[in-house]
């Protein structure tokens, strides 16, 4: 065992020895397979919530109910004489991610004077509203109040004996005195500092068999229990998420401590706990976990080892990323991303980062991990902005697989690897009409297809409308039980295509010269038709066009396609190579049913009505729209209009400029079953 290292003279040594404990787990990692497989799931998974609680719920926002009292600028007030007396002023929120133990309670109020009599004012209580368990209570009297009309913080402690529970924060006024609360809050918050453990406790329990399955929904989720239920998995939930830290135990070996002074040690730590067996522990959890019944070791502690968020990077590429496998480099900000995919890096033991390709000297140590990873490899996470981070790792022919909040990956790729597609429906007959086919974004992003889209999956209205789907056919390796339960509910009109830009985000007119853009293309073509994508979104940037060069490789280097879609709205069809359609979309991002009509309008302005025309628009999912916005935009057109799927409108673009409908694939009249390989 190695021993706890906090000397700074000692602590290189110590992150060294840390490599030298031989990795045990079984995921497997085919050369030809862009992301790894884990182990076939346990049946029954051990179900938990991990939320960052918020610090604090403002009075008058809407986690908080009233019942007395009026919205006042920045809080809620209550006033003798108008507002009724011995009710609740505030209660709530009910949150239910508060970890068991002693916490404080904050409530921020003021009262109108406080010399004259000492009446009571507010009782402060704390309730467990699951048990109906009142868990402390205070009484404040107006002279507990320094200065009258200016607020004051009042703490109330307490301990709540189990996690899960709904906990309130309330006010009740007496209605003596003119009184406004401005928020209600904890003052010792672990819920952060909990999301790093059992996020790494996933990784570690998960690289073996995944075992441990997290809901950490927020609007955009789909429920704790949908995909386990559409993957054919029982749960169970843990009385408190703790136990499982014993239920595990002979698979733990310590702790390794992140230094909060500088928070970009979590990444090192998620680096180095495979290979240690460790979890991520912030100090103020420490004496809990080396307590019984837990009694796990700190084996490293990186508090004071490190001066700047460079250093811990610079470290990372000078000792650790060497011996790591470079086919995968992620990005996540610790402050942010505390919990979702580090639980996949903690498993894989990857090189965890955070740097900005726009900052000075984070840009050059970027570039050398970039440059050192070969042809197919990938980013996965995100970067500090979009485009930047995009456009450097398309520079050295990367593409990245957005994930950052992607929760469950260890799990998903533990699924069965065979995908049933199915066929093509009948494609309509070619009429001098104008034809309009949707596309909803994003899909490319790991994280939306196992949140948001589910959730919209459920629309009454999918089905309803032909329109399409974009997913990641990254998904063969990452998803794959979830790629096979989109195509088995899939109706007839919906159509499943490629998110940008093939097998994962890329500017393919960026990439370093056209060895690399073949490779990206070749792969896409190998996991397009495995997943059954027959169209592809390309994106050089949110506007960009596809330039020539990246036309001609994707027609020579993917013939099963029916054709790509452009960003540059308006922008028209090529046809590359005489063999492949590539249509710029007539609203390449939008946000609203109205918006859609609006670019088919344009799009549509000028038809004679004595050929065919098509148009093509593209929504993004983020701003409400769903399958009934698409219904909606549908039943607005006149009979002029035919709405098609997207590989339909292709199929009638080619047909209309002399192409074969079907390029590259044999028509199949059943289901097929691919097993990637």
């Amino acid at each position: 065992m190695i021993r706890s290292c906090t000397l700074p003279g000692v602590v290189l040594l110590c992150l060294l020895q840390l490599r030298l404990v031989p990795a045990r787990g079984q995921v497997k990692w085919p050369v030809a397979q862009l992301l790894p497989s884990f182990p076939k799931p346990a049946k029954t998974q051990d179900l938990i919530y991990l939320r960052e609680v918020p610090a604090r719920w403002e009075a008058e926002g809407s986690a908080l109910g009233h019942g007395t009292g009026r919205l006042e600028g920045d809080g809620w007030r209550c006033q003798p004489g108008r507002d009724e007396p011995e009710q609740y002023m505030v209660y709530g929120p009910h949150a239910t991610s508060v970890p068991a133990g002693p916490q404080v309670a904050e409530f921020r109020l003021q009262v109108d004077h406080n010399t004259a009599y000492d009446d009571s004012i507010v009782d402060l209580d704390v309730r467990n509203a699951t048990t109906g368990q009142t868990l402390a209570v205070r009484t404040l009297t107006r002279r507990q109040f320094p200065v009258a009309s200016d607020y004051t913080t009042f703490t109330l402690p307490f301990a709540l004996s189990a996690a899960n529970q709904a906990l309130e924060l309330r006010v009740f006024w007496r209605g003596k005195s003119s009184t406004k609360v401005d928020w209600v809050g904890l003052q010792q918050n672990q819920s952060a500092a909990e999301m790093y453990l059992f996020a790494s406790l996933k990784g570690l329990i998960n690289r073996k068999q995944p075992r441990i399955f997290s809901y950490e929904g927020d609007a955009f989720a789909e429920g704790p229990y949908t995909w386990l239920e559409s993957l054919g998995l029982s749960w169970s939930e843990p009385a408190d998420k703790w136990n499982l830290i014993t239920k595990y135990r002979r698979e733990l070996a310590g702790l390794i401590v992140y230094d909060p002074a500088q928070i970009h040690t979590v990444n090192l730590a998620t680096l180095l706990a495979k290979d240690k067996k460790a979890l991520i522990a912030s100090p103020d959890l420490v004496s809990r976990l080396t307590a019984a019944p837990y009694n796990l070791p700190v084996l490293l502690d990186l508090r004071g080892q490190f001066n700047s968020k460079l250093q811990v990077y610079q470290t990372i590429y000078n000792t650790y990323w060497p011996t790591l496998n470079h086919r995968l480099l992620i990005g996540l900000n610790p402050e942010a991303h505390k919990a979702a995919l580090r639980e996949y890096a903690t498993a894989l033991g990857a090189a965890v980062i955070w740097l900005d390709p726009q900052v000075a000297g984070e840009s050059e140590l970027l570039n050398r991990f970039l440059a050192a990873m070969p042809a197919g490899a990938n980013v996965m996470g995100w970067w500090p902005e979009e485009q930047p981070g995009v456009e450097r790792a398309s520079r050295y022919g990367l593409a990245t697989i957005a994930s950052d909040y992607a929760t469950n990956l260890t799990l998903h790729s533990g699924m069965p690897r065979k995908i049933k597609r199915k066929p093509i429906p009948p494609t309509p007959t070619l009429q001098n009409k104008i034809y309009v086919a949707f596309i909803l974004s994003d899909g490319d992003n790991l994280q939306y297809v196992e949140h948001l889209m589910r959730k919209l999956w459920q629309n009454p209205d999918r089905g309803a409308v032909p329109m399409g789907w974009t997913l990641s056919p990254a998904m063969l390796d990452a998803m794959p039980g979830a790629l096979n339960y989109y195509w088995q509910t899939a109706t007839a009109n919906d159509n499943l295509v490629s998110g940008p830009s093939g097998y994962g985000y890329a500017y393919p007119n960026s990439f370093p010269n056209q060895q690399a853009l073949n490779q990206f293309v070749a792969k896409t073509e190998a996991y397009t038709q495995r997943a059954g994508l027959q169209v592809v979104t390309v994106w050089n940037t949110i506007r960009g066009g596809i330039n020539e060069a990246v036309g001609r490789s994707f027609a020579e280097h993917a013939p099963s396609l029916l054709g790509l879609t452009g960003q540059n709205t308006g922008g028209g069809l090529t046809i590359y190579q005489q063999r492949l359609p590539g249509m710029a979309l007539s609203c390449n991002y939008c946000t609203s049913e109205q918006a859609m009509k609006e670019h088919i309008a344009t799009a549509s302005a000028g038809w004679d009505g004595n050929s065919p025309r098509f148009v093509l628009i593209q929504a993004q999912p983020w701003t409400n729209v769903t399958p009934t916005t698409f219904k909606k935009v549908a039943t607005s057109l006149n009979p002029e209009y035919v709405v098609v799927r997207p590989d339909h409108l292709f199929q009638l673009i080619r047909q209309a400029n002399g192409l074969t409908r079907n390029p590259g694939r044999k028509s199949a009249g059943h289901a097929r079953v691919v097993r990637p390989r």
